[in-house]
Protein backbone atom coordinates (compact mmCIF):
# COMPACT_ATOMS: atom_id res chain seq x y z
CA UNK A 1 0.00 0.00 0.00
CA UNK A 2 1.53 3.08 -0.81
CA UNK A 3 1.58 6.39 1.23
CA UNK A 4 -0.28 8.03 -0.96
CA UNK A 5 -3.25 5.96 -0.36
CA UNK A 6 -2.80 6.16 3.14
CA UNK A 7 -3.00 10.02 3.61
CA UNK A 8 -6.43 9.98 0.98
CA UNK A 9 -7.78 8.95 4.29
CA UNK A 10 -8.04 10.62 6.96
CA UNK A 11 -8.76 7.82 9.81
CA UNK A 12 -5.99 5.80 8.50
CA UNK A 13 -3.67 8.99 9.06
CA UNK A 14 -5.28 9.31 12.77
CA UNK A 15 -4.21 5.77 12.75
CA UNK A 16 -0.72 6.26 11.77
CA UNK A 17 0.36 9.18 14.00
CA UNK A 18 -1.35 7.94 16.97
CA UNK A 19 0.05 4.48 16.74
CA UNK A 20 3.65 6.61 15.82
CA UNK A 21 3.20 8.04 19.34
CA UNK A 22 2.58 4.68 20.99
CA UNK A 23 5.45 2.93 19.35
CA UNK A 24 7.66 5.32 20.67
CA UNK A 25 6.68 5.80 23.94
CA UNK A 26 5.51 1.96 24.79
CA UNK A 27 7.72 0.03 21.80
CA UNK A 28 6.18 -2.09 19.46
CA UNK A 29 6.72 -5.27 21.78
CA UNK A 30 3.99 -3.58 24.53
CA UNK A 31 1.64 -2.21 21.95
CA UNK A 32 -1.44 -3.68 21.21
CA UNK A 33 -4.46 -3.23 18.55
CA UNK A 34 -6.45 -2.41 21.44
CA UNK A 35 -3.94 0.56 22.39
CA UNK A 36 -4.08 1.74 18.74
CA UNK A 37 -7.84 1.38 18.65
CA UNK A 38 -9.03 3.39 21.91
CA UNK A 39 -6.24 5.74 20.61
CA UNK A 40 -8.03 6.44 17.48
CA UNK A 41 -11.82 6.11 19.31
CA UNK A 42 -12.58 2.78 17.68
CA UNK A 43 -13.51 -0.64 18.09
CA UNK A 44 -10.83 -2.97 17.44
CA UNK A 45 -12.80 -4.39 14.65
CA UNK A 46 -13.19 -1.85 12.67
CA UNK A 47 -9.55 -0.76 13.47
CA UNK A 48 -8.92 -4.44 11.68
CA UNK A 49 -10.99 -3.09 8.57
CA UNK A 50 -7.61 -0.71 7.90
CA UNK A 51 -4.85 -2.80 8.78
CA UNK A 52 -5.00 -6.96 9.43
CA UNK A 53 -1.57 -6.45 12.00
CA UNK A 54 -0.13 -4.83 14.18
CA UNK A 55 2.99 -5.26 11.94
CA UNK A 56 0.96 -4.11 9.22
CA UNK A 57 0.32 -0.61 10.80
CA UNK A 58 4.02 -0.14 12.04
CA UNK A 59 5.29 -1.03 8.61
CA UNK A 60 2.88 2.08 7.42
CA UNK A 61 4.33 4.42 9.62
CA UNK A 62 8.09 3.74 9.19
CA UNK A 63 7.33 4.23 5.68
CA UNK A 64 5.27 7.52 5.68
CA UNK A 65 8.33 8.71 8.06
CA UNK A 66 10.51 7.49 4.60
CA UNK A 67 8.55 9.57 2.47
CA UNK A 68 8.91 12.46 5.19
CA UNK A 69 12.55 11.85 4.46
CA UNK A 70 12.66 11.29 1.05
CA UNK A 71 10.60 14.70 0.50
CA UNK A 72 13.36 16.47 2.76
CA UNK A 73 16.26 15.14 0.75
CA UNK A 74 15.28 16.00 -2.64
CA UNK A 75 14.27 19.32 -1.72
CA UNK A 76 17.44 19.67 0.47
CA UNK A 77 19.58 17.72 -3.30
CA UNK A 78 18.07 20.40 -5.66
CA UNK A 79 19.30 23.28 -3.40
CA UNK A 80 22.60 22.86 -4.66
CA UNK A 81 24.23 22.50 -8.04
CA UNK A 82 27.70 20.58 -7.12
CA UNK A 83 27.05 16.85 -7.63
CA UNK A 84 29.68 16.99 -4.26
CA UNK A 85 27.59 18.82 -2.53
CA UNK A 86 24.10 17.24 -3.38
CA UNK A 87 26.04 13.71 -1.81
CA UNK A 88 27.10 15.83 1.22
CA UNK A 89 23.82 16.67 1.76
CA UNK A 90 21.74 13.35 0.99
CA UNK A 91 24.05 12.06 3.48
CA UNK A 92 24.03 14.39 6.43
CA UNK A 93 20.73 14.74 5.89
CA UNK A 94 19.60 11.78 6.28
CA UNK A 95 22.21 10.14 9.20
CA UNK A 96 21.79 13.90 10.74
CA UNK A 97 18.20 12.86 11.60
CA UNK A 98 19.57 9.86 13.46
CA UNK A 99 19.62 11.73 16.65
CA UNK A 100 16.25 12.87 16.70
CA UNK A 101 15.03 9.32 15.98
CA UNK A 102 17.27 8.18 18.47
CA UNK A 103 15.83 10.37 20.98
CA UNK A 104 11.91 10.02 20.64
CA UNK A 105 12.22 6.47 20.18
CA UNK A 106 14.99 5.16 22.58
CA UNK A 107 12.59 2.58 24.02
CA UNK A 108 11.91 0.68 20.65
CA UNK A 109 15.35 0.32 20.15
CA UNK A 110 15.53 -2.77 22.36
CA UNK A 111 12.26 -4.08 19.79
CA UNK A 112 14.66 -3.75 17.40
CA UNK A 113 17.66 -5.51 18.53
CA UNK A 114 15.11 -8.80 19.55
CA UNK A 115 13.63 -8.53 16.20
CA UNK A 116 16.01 -7.45 13.39
CA UNK A 117 13.48 -8.60 10.59
CA UNK A 118 11.07 -6.16 11.91
CA UNK A 119 12.49 -3.60 9.45
CA UNK A 120 13.11 -6.14 6.67
CA UNK A 121 10.65 -5.14 3.88
CA UNK A 122 10.96 -1.57 4.84
CA UNK A 123 15.00 -1.49 4.84
CA UNK A 124 14.15 -2.86 1.07
CA UNK A 125 12.22 -0.15 -0.31
CA UNK A 126 14.66 2.66 2.09
CA UNK A 127 17.42 1.00 0.43
CA UNK A 128 15.96 0.95 -3.37
CA UNK A 129 15.36 4.66 -2.95
CA UNK A 130 18.31 6.10 -1.58
CA UNK A 131 20.45 4.16 -4.40
CA UNK A 132 17.84 5.56 -7.08
CA UNK A 133 18.72 9.00 -5.80
CA UNK A 134 22.62 8.44 -5.68
CA UNK A 135 22.69 7.01 -9.03
CA UNK A 136 20.63 10.03 -10.27
CA UNK A 137 23.53 12.67 -8.24
CA UNK A 138 26.34 10.21 -10.12
CA UNK A 139 24.76 10.83 -14.06
CA UNK A 140 24.08 14.47 -13.35
CA UNK A 141 28.26 14.74 -11.91
CA UNK A 142 28.82 12.64 -14.83
CA UNK A 143 27.21 15.37 -17.14
CA UNK A 144 28.70 18.23 -15.33
CA UNK A 145 32.12 16.36 -15.76
CA UNK A 146 32.76 17.11 -12.08
CA UNK A 147 32.69 12.78 -11.58
CA UNK A 148 34.55 10.56 -14.35
CA UNK A 149 32.17 8.70 -16.58
CA UNK A 150 31.27 5.26 -15.29
CA UNK A 151 29.10 2.38 -16.71
CA UNK A 152 25.57 1.44 -15.09
CA UNK A 153 26.94 -1.37 -13.71
CA UNK A 154 29.81 0.57 -11.95
CA UNK A 155 27.08 3.17 -10.48
CA UNK A 156 24.91 0.76 -9.41
CA UNK A 157 27.75 -0.84 -7.26
CA UNK A 158 28.73 2.25 -5.95
CA UNK A 159 25.26 3.32 -4.88
CA UNK A 160 24.80 0.08 -3.65
CA UNK A 161 27.95 -0.04 -1.50
CA UNK A 162 27.61 3.44 -0.35
CA UNK A 163 24.01 2.86 0.65
CA UNK A 164 25.53 0.21 2.41
CA UNK A 165 28.01 2.23 4.82
CA UNK A 166 25.64 4.05 4.99
CA UNK A 167 23.14 1.87 6.82
CA UNK A 168 26.13 0.64 8.58
CA UNK A 169 26.66 3.80 10.51
CA UNK A 170 23.07 5.11 10.65
CA UNK A 171 22.10 1.41 12.49
CA UNK A 172 25.33 1.81 14.90
CA UNK A 173 24.16 5.30 15.79
CA UNK A 174 20.69 4.35 16.57
CA UNK A 175 21.20 1.24 18.11
CA UNK A 176 24.39 2.11 20.16
CA UNK A 177 23.82 6.05 21.04
CA UNK A 178 27.09 6.03 18.98
CA UNK A 179 26.10 9.31 16.86
CA UNK A 180 27.80 12.09 19.52
CA UNK A 181 31.10 11.41 17.84
CA UNK A 182 30.00 10.25 14.34
CA UNK A 183 27.61 13.09 14.02
CA UNK A 184 30.50 15.64 14.05
CA UNK A 185 31.98 13.78 11.50
CA UNK A 186 29.61 13.24 9.24
CA UNK A 187 30.56 15.65 6.27
CA UNK A 188 33.97 14.00 6.64
CA UNK A 189 32.57 10.63 5.95
CA UNK A 190 30.38 11.78 2.54
CA UNK A 191 33.66 13.31 1.02
CA UNK A 192 35.39 10.33 1.40
CA UNK A 193 32.52 8.51 -0.34
CA UNK A 194 33.45 10.90 -3.47
CA UNK A 195 37.06 11.82 -3.21
CA UNK A 196 38.48 8.84 -1.01
CA UNK A 197 41.79 9.42 1.86
CA UNK A 198 44.32 9.80 -0.70
CA UNK A 199 46.42 12.97 -1.20
CA UNK A 200 45.20 15.13 -4.36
Amino acid sequence: MSNSQITKDPVRDDILIKARDLFGHFGFRKTTMEDIAKAIGKTKSALYYYYKTKEEIFEAVVLRDIDHQRTLSEEMIASVDSSVEKVRLLYTTILGSIREKADKFSIFRADLAENPLLLENIAKQRDSYIENILKEILRYGIGRKEIRPMSEDEMMVWAKTTNLAMRAVGSRMFLEDDYAFIEKHLAFLADTLLHGITQK
